[in-house]
């Protein structure tokens, strides 16, 4: 049996932010329901954003 594919919208990096913003106020697994990602995806998007933050 298949595995069907889930259309899910592609994120640019500039929305990033704001679904971390949104995952912040809701939490993640609200948040990424609403927006239709994983949460997984929320959590790397974390962990990028914290990795540019810090410079590395």
């Amino acid at each position: 049996m298949s595995k069907k594919s889930i259309d899910r919208p592609r994120w640019r990096e500039c929305c990033n932010s704001e679904a971390l913003t949104l995952a912040e106020q809701v939490g993640v697994a609200k948040a990424a329901k609403e927006l239709g990602v994983y949460e997984s995806q929320i959590y790397q998007w974390h962990s990028k954003a914290a990795a540019v933050a810090d410079g590395s």
